[in-house]
């Protein structure tokens, strides 16, 4: 554990008179031993438990004193995204397993344990919602809904529901990400209410004391408060990306006030309820801030992931305290390796290539083009909104130059098939803020024979290492060959 006591200068405004002065329990992203951390807001450890595997969903400490949490299924696939996995397991106190559950799951994007003890659980990838009683006995399966088609009342069906509450009165409030809507449900599937005409792409809705819904608008870069007759009573966000670029979360303040996630901007901000900013935190960095969490004594809890760390953050903008364990799922490599793709790895992949699954919300495939002499050609195949990377890490150093491309190949592309090259700082950052910034090669649609592609690229200050993706959005087929990297 690394305590860290120095300015990062990331405060560049604060309202004394207006915002909030306000224990705290955080699981980082780091493989095994994964590890959950109960601290006070000086950073000081009260409580750690030692998971029983890699952390795949964020901690959340029950009533009782057990702590709930998703680990990698034991040899199961890697989950798509961070701080998910396919099982939920209970520890008590000493970290010993009273209670887990791990049937079927694929992508458990959340878990909460209700007021009657059993588990609620998102299976994002799934497309589905169930609870589960600690004898592990599916009480409720959205799969069972419209006699057994997943269908709600309105003839849709969930897809990729991401965080799920049960409110006071029993009913379930989801946020339906790829229906574009959040909705109030019952058990058995009908919707008691909805507000779908307005979102993208949505994230963590809140209930409010008031009987309001505070929802972020992740796509439509806002933040939105919701009232039952579904009017937008408070919002937060011009739709700009220079007001809020993809907002991941909002939690609203004892104060009234309202702490937004701006995930893109790589910035925390609190807001009045007159929409005045009142206190902003930003890192000189490029950073994807997910979630961002309020403490009693009025630091802030921020889970960065683009450097895979943990910081708490006080008003005035110093890093009171830091923790950081990660290790890198695969090496970096002096140069390009396996190119022409002469050796096979493991699991239907090229030998040093790896997918890259972090956008791909569950799909897609490495394929193979055998009748390519004389080596066959890898591909990848997609069917969802999202993106698909076979990748590669080469060092290289800030200034220098590289002539990148190769041969590329599509079939029925929906979105676009290209060759791109990200650059990351010593942390494991990408230095680009959306993957539309990233420096690529022409952007092929629909289907096209084999074109030759090739670009130049300047390696960008702070650059440590470039990823080297093929990379395919929507759906279709992409296929390469003859891919390189020259430094020039």
């Amino acid at each position: 554990m690394t305590y860290a006591r120095r300015a990062l200068q990331g405060v560049t405004f604060y309202r004394p008179d207006l915002a909030w002065k306000g224990f705290t329990l955080f699981t980082p992203m780091a493989p095994n031993p994964s590890t959950t951390w109960l601290i006070d807001m000086q950073g000081l450890l009260l409580h750690r438990w030692k998971l029983h595997g890699w952390v795949r969903m964020h901690a959340v400490l029950l009533p009782n004193g057990n702590l709930l949490y998703g680990i990698l299924t034991p040899g199961g696939p890697l989950p798509d995204l961070p701080f998910t996995g396919g099982a939920l397991i209970e520890a008590d106190w000493d970290g010993n397993i009273v209670w887990h559950y791990n049937e079927g799951l694929r992508f458990a994007h959340s878990g909460r344990r209700l007021k009657n003890g059993n588990t609620l659980i998102t299976d994002t990838t799934n497309d589905r919602l169930i609870e589960v009683t600690p004898d592990k006995k599916i009480v409720m399966t959205s799969d069972e809904w419209g006699g057994g088609t997943g269908n709600l009342s309105d003839g849709s069906h969930l897809h990729y529901p991401n965080e799920a509450f049960e409110l006071e009165d029993g009913s379930i409030l989801l946020t339906d990400r790829n229906n574009d809507r959040c909705i109030e449900i019952d058990r058995k599937g009908h919707i008691l209410w909805a507000f779908e005409k307005e979102l993208e792409h949505p994230h963590n809705a809140n209930a409010l004391p008031n009987g309001n819904i505070l929802i972020a608008d992740s796509d439509g870069n806002r933040v939105l408060e919701i009232n039952r007759n579904k009017e937008i009573v408070w919002s937060y966000g011009d739709g700009t990306i220079e007001t809020l670029w993809w907002p991941r979360s909002g939690i609203r303040l004892e104060n009234g006030n309202t702490v937004v996630t701006d995930s893109k901007n790589h910035r925390i901000i609190e807001v009045s309820p007159d929409g005045k900013p009142v206190w902003t935190f930003q890192t000189g960095h490029v950073d994807r801030f997910y979630i961002t969490q309020a403490t009693q004594e009025g630091t802030f809890l921020i889970a960065c992931t683009a450097h895979h760390q943990v910081i708490e953050v006080d008003r005035i903008g110093n890093i009171v305290w830091l923790f950081r364990n990660y290790r890198r799922p695969a090496p970096i490599y002096a140069r390009l390796t396996n190119g022409f793709f002469k050796e096979m790895g493991g699991e239907g992949t090229p030998l040093h290539w790896v997918v890259g699954r972090r956008l791909s919300e569950g799909g897609g495939k490495v394929i193979w083009d055998t009748d390519q002499k004389p080596n066959p050609c890898p591909g990848l195949e997609f069917d969802r909104p999202g993106a698909l990377f076979l990748q590669q890490a080469i060092s290289v150093k800030p200034g220098t130059t590289y002539r990148i491309g190769g041969d590329i190949k599509t079939v029925d592309v929906k979105g676009a098939a290209c060759f791109m090259v990200d650059f990351f700082d010593s942390y494991g950052g990408s230095l680009y803020r959306d993957i539309t910034l990233i420096p690529a090669g022409e952007y092929l649609t629909g289907t096209n024979d084999w074109t030759h592609d090739i670009f130049e690229v300047r390696v960008p200050p702070l650059a440590t290492y470039a990823e080297f993706r093929v990379s395919i959005n929507n759906s279709g087929k992409v296929f390469v060959r003859n891919l390189m990297m020259n430094l020039i």
